[in-house]
């Protein structure tokens, strides 16, 4: 399935009476419904089977193809995605450390549509995982669980878990997983459906064992080794994600569009009135940037995955907080339309605020990565004058170049290798190819926009590899309570903005990567770099509200990768 497929086959979203529409995500919203006539459909054209791998009887290519499809399925409703893929974090799990049998069991239940459930976090410790408490304890026969987990995804619906619990007394290696039968046995309490302020109709439930019975052979992998994998499953979880972000923010934008073109003001429309044009260029360069860095980590999970750990986390802040920008801006121009119950536009805020914190918190996500930030910045080549230098392991005679790998993860026209989850790491070890490969692109990108005059984008591209070559000191002199927090965050806006040059310098002849394009995106993605009002830099990203108005004129997904829409 192609997503101009799943276009033609949920059919026009307009259409009020389409219960793949937006009229019906609404009214199912309001009735706290779940989307079962909309799941159904998109099992039967095969969806669900999009991210698991072919071995499980799945379809899964690649995680730009993947991502591609979620976002254009949840343009029309962000609950497709819990839907029909809440399953995605256990199934990596799995796939990382389960037993041949633990796997097949989870493909045959999510292949035929069913759910499995991760239960990982509790209720009093948040993202403190090494705070939580329930436990497994030996018995003759394997295990029994005892504690509760918070908010578990199809918590009533999912008839198989992987659970997180403890086997041992403090530290990392005191937690391991078991993946159990959820349909059988004693001891196990689902509690209340827990309603959340967006997804709603998605059930999320506490899960309370008591004593529950766990055969021996649930265990997955070895004892205290479950946080390494799920550390390592949220790298996957926090790309995947961003299709979710994206899908609600093209929404939001187009239904703003609409607004704005057909809304007269005196004798113009809203869209050619100079503050809400300007606000429109600030929520289209957010939608533009956070399209490009998406689509950078989509495919450098599959060259790369080594890096993710640093990559996956930077590129999930940027697509949420430019998506959370981008319902700001939006929402000022609709006005009193952005306000109304039972509309649309509501529904994706309330949505949005969910997808922000589905897979972990915004500050707990900065931390993840904000510990290898001395490792990253000093790594050889944050700046124009060094070499940029390959990964960790590299020296083997078929790792590539540096430049191979930005070649291969910025070409758009090159096939990427197939993804290697067991390459997956918990520390980049000092390797970010993004702003590693800045010696690389940046003089060439320099050399081609002086030779077209357009010193306003050059002066963009210098500031961002000044930005970059910075950051060292920067990290030097921060205090240690929020100075690394606020680096950290800085680096995310600083890798995106890396991620829109480099994929300008290698798609030379794509017609979508304009240097307005580049201008609009690095205008805007430097501003939120530095705390700069993003109005300052409004005429600078006036060059995205061309290309998102064309865009929509034509029926396409606000996207560098092509999908026409219903």
């Amino acid at each position: 399935m192609t997503p101009d497929e799943l276009e033609r086959l949920l059919g026009d979203p307009y259409d009020p009476l389409n219960p793949y529409g937006f009229a019906a995500a609404v009214a199912r919203d309001e009735q706290d419904a779940f989307p079962e006539e909309l799941c159904t459909k998109l099992r039967q054209g095969g969806f669900h089977l999009n991210y698991l791998p072919r071995e499980w009887g799945g379809r899964f290519e690649s995680f730009d193809r993947s991502m591609l499809l979620v976002r254009t399925a949840a343009r029309r409703d962000l609950n497709v995605m819990p839907g029909t893929m809440f399953g995605i974090t256990a199934a990596t799990c799995l796939a990382l450390h389960g037993s041949p049998e633990q796997r097949k069991r989870a493909a045959e239940i999510l292949t035929e549509g069913g759910a499995i459930g991760f239960a990982l976090s509790e209720a009093r410790h948040g993202s403190d995982l090494l705070a939580n408490t329930a436990r497994l304890e030996p018995t003759a026969e394997g295990w029994e669980l005892t504690g509760e987990k918070w908010l578990v995804g199809l918590g009533h619906r999912c008839e198989a878990a992987y659970v997180v619990a403890k086997t041992g007394e403090r530290g990392p290696a005191a937690y391991s997983a078991v993946f159990v039968d959820l349909t059988t046995g004693t001891g196990l309490d689902r509690g209340p459906l827990v309603p959340a302020a967006g997804m709603r109709g998605i059930d999320f439930a506490d899960l309370a064992f008591d004593r529950f019975p766990v055969p021996r052979e649930a265990l997955v992998g070895r004892e205290g080794e479950a946080l390494e994998s799920v550390m390592k499953a949220q790298q996957v979880v926090r790309v995947m994600s961003m299709a979710g972000s994206l899908g609600i923010a093209d929404t939001a934008l187009r239904q703003t569009l609409d607004f704005a073109a057909d809304r007269r003001v005196g004798r113009t429309t809203v869209l050619r009135s100079p503050y809400p044009r300007r606000e429109l260029a600030i929520a289209s360069a957010a939608l533009l940037a956070a399209d490009a860095t998406a689509l950078a980590a989509s495919r450098g999970i599959h060259v790369v995955p080594e890096a993710i750990s640093v990559w996956g986390c930077a590129a999930k802040h940027a697509v949420a907080e430019s998506t959370d920008e981008l319902l700001r801006r939006c929402g000022g121009v609709l006005a009193s339309r952005a306000v109304l119950r039972d509309g649309l536009f509501q529904k994706l805020q309330r949505d949005a605020a969910v997808v922000r914190v589905v897979d972990t918190s915004p500050l707990a996500n900065l931390r993840s990565f904000a510990s290898q930030l001395q490792q990253t910045l000093s790594f050889r080549g944050a700046g124009l004058n060094q070499s940029a230098a390959p990964p960790r392991g590299a020296t083997s005679p078929h790792a590539p170049a540096a430049e191979q790998h930005i070649r291969a993860i910025f070409d758009l026209s090159q096939p990427l290798p197939p993804y290697a989850p067991d390459r997956l790491d918990l520390n980049a070890r000092g390797y970010d190819p993004v702003t590693t490969a800045l010696p690389l692109t940046a003089p060439e990108a320099l050399t081609r926009l002086t030779a077209a005059a357009d010193h306003p984008t050059a002066e963009l591209v210098t500031q961002l590899v000044t930005a970059v070559g910075s950051l060292p000191a920067d990290l030097a002199n921060a205090d240690r309570d929020t100075g690394l927090i606020d680096i950290a965050e800085r680096f995310t806006w600083l890798h995106a903005a890396a991620c829109c040059l480099h994929l300008w310098w290698a798609n030379e002849h794509n017609p979508f990567f304009t240097k307005g394009w580049l201008r609009a995106t690095l205008a805007h993605l430097l501003a939120r770099a530095t705390g700069t009002d993003l109005r300052r830099a409004g005429d600078a990203q006036l060059p995205a509200l061309d290309i998102t108005t064309d865009l929509h004129d034509h029926d396409q997904l606000f996207s560098a990768l092509p999908v026409h829409l219903a």
